[in-house]
């Protein structure tokens, strides 16, 4: 057998790393392609060709790997994403970054490029750096020990193996993948009881060395603002109000908010932090900034999309009282009259049905098009933002405020309440002590989309004021609630993802937890039966 052993395990991952897969390059996108060759050894796939499939797309690729075992229909779908970040952190290491061999001998042999704690670390296992050897090639290994396991025939079930590309950005591979998902379940009558993913277990403190397994994973919504304000020359700043102004007011309001927060057990949602706050002068001159932009990130356990939406809506128009108060204030102290002007707040909804009114629901779909091809070399965010400003042109009393969500949008995902779940977790805590349960992965993973919680309401408030909604973003949520799988999050220890000292530790990572997974899967089928 090829990946089985330590060796055979590190000498995968090392040929996975080489790949230098950053998020949006051609690299990644030719990556499911190359690992199809490795995959292709396995003499399962030599006599099943058809089970291996490269899905290659501008909108996300992937690669489904199908491994059956004979008068079962019960499956177990493993997820992961092949997909890294950029490698500008590792400054004069940059050429190194995608050699784990040699990167790890660089750090061994001159460990003052690494911060003191480091030191004590590294000599207490056996560790190895390079971008992707934690998030998330490691994870790919192990998953791939266990599908090589379900060729031979060892497990007690089918196996779909399932990587994607762009995770690190939108989960575009993984909105891709959900069809090919949904479809191999139809058409082959699979029993889908478990989907696995094996993202690397997080820190929760810098000197933290517990092992952790995750029974669903964190949500994420992007609120956002479009502030404007009335122009006016520098020189008469109380004939007007400035962009920048609210938008400050904004961040003041919601910067570091932890009222939204949640708490189950000793786990808790981070505050609101900024993403972004930035005027949208063109360039200088002696006018006041007249737009302004804001956009904020708020992670969720398992508030509902509705309650939050309204919540932030609240809190948007507390802010524009308070800035119309500001300014008032300012005025009389400057012993200026100033503008008696009130500062209006709508939703994206709002903005886009006033539009329909003045110029019709073909005038308003035209309208995002143009705007769309205007904004052709930006991002989803600044696509977003593009058809937001130019909607705003219809409304004529400023200054205003409005309220939208910029992509992506990732569903929080629980199976905290799932008996076979919380079977698994007692399972493997008894199978090895070191690994501590957590009911929420706390970065953004791709399981995500294979269950939702979503009410109708939910996606109508959610989709309804996200304005590249439908126009090049979507969610397949009536696709997701036909899989509505429960899931489980167990992969290999490591640190520091997405910086220049990401590294893997591969006693635990290629020693303990391909076992682990292998028990895993044949408890999952056991308890299934």
């Amino acid at each position: 057998m090829y990946w089985q052993t330590k060796i055979q395990l590190s000498d995968l991952l090392a040929r996975l790393v080489s790949i230098p897969s950053i998020t949006g390059t051609e690299t990644e996108a030719i990556f499911p392609d190359l690992l199809a060759l490795e995959l292709k050894k396995l003499p399962y796939f030599q006599e099943n060709p058809h089970h291996l499939n490269v899905h290659n797309s501008l909108d996300g690729s992937f690669l489904a790997a199908f491994v059956e075992k004979k008068g079962t229909r019960k499956t177990i779908v493993m997820i992961s994403h092949f997909d890294v970040v950029g490698v500008d952190d590792y400054g004069q290491l940059k050429e190194f970054a995608f050699n784990t061999e040699k990167l790890t001998e660089v750090y061994q042999t001159n460990p003052e490029l690494l911060p003191d704690d480091f030191r004590e670390e590294l000599q207490s296992g056996d560790w190895i750096f390079g971008r992707g050897s934690l998030d998330m090639k490691a994870g790919i290994v192990a998953q791939l020990s266990i599908l090589e396991k379900g060729g031979e025939g060892k497990l007690d079930g089918n196996l779909l193996f399932i990587t994607v590309s762009d995770e690190e950005v939108s989960s575009k591979g993984m909105l891709k993948a959900i069809d090919e998902i949904l479809r191999l379940k139809e058409e082959l009558g699979l029993e889908y009881i478990l989907c696995l993913n094996s993202e690397p277990s997080f820190k929760e403190h810098p000197h933290d060395t517990n092992k952790y397994m995750y029974t669903g994973t964190i949500g994420k919504m992007m609120p956002s603002f479009l502030c404007i304000g009335q122009e006016t020359h520098v020189g008469e700043p109380f004939a007007g109000l400035n962009a920048s102004l609210m938008a400050a007011a904004l961040t003041m309001e919601f910067e570091l908010n932890s009222r939204s927060a949640e708490t189950i057990g000793d786990e808790k949602t981070p505050a609101l932090t900024n993403l972004m706050m930035r005027d949208l002068k063109a360039g200088y001159n002696v006018q006041t900034p007249t737009s302004a932009v804001v956009m904020f990130n708020l992670l969720y356990m398992e508030k509902k999309p509705e309650e939050l939406f309204h919540w932030l809506l609240a809190e948007t128009r507390k802010a524009a009282g308070r800035i119309a108060v500001h300014y008032r204030v300012k005025a009389e102290e400057a012993g200026m009259q100033g503008l008696p002007f009130e500062i209006g707040v709508y939703t994206w909804d709002e903005l886009y049905a006033h539009a329909v009114d003045l110029i019709g629901e073909e005038g308003a779909a035209d309208l995002i098009a143009s705007s769309l091809a205007a904004a052709a070399g930006e991002d989803e965010r600044g696509k977003t933002l593009r058809i937001v400003q130019e909607f705003s042109a219809f409304v004529n009393q400023k200054p205003f405020i409005v309220f939208y969500f910029s992509p992506p949008f990732y569903p929080a995902v629980s199976s905290r309440n799932s008996g076979l779940v919380q079977s698994l977790a007692s399972f493997i805590k008894k199978e090895n002590e070191q690994i501590v349960a957590r009911n929420f992965f706390p970065g953004l993973c791709d399981l995500s989309f294979v269950a939702t919680s979503m009410t109708e309401k939910d996606i109508r408030l959610l989709s309804g004021n996200m304005p590249l909604y439908g126009n090049g973003y979507t969610i397949p949520f009536d696709s997701i609630r036909k899989l509505n799988m429960p899931v489980f999050n167990l992969g290999p220890y490591g640190a520091d993802p997405h910086q220049k000292t990401e590294r893997l530790e591969l006693d635990f990572s290629f020693t303990a937890l391909p076992e682990l997974l292998k028990k895993l899967v044949q408890q999952a089928f056991l308890l299934s039966k």
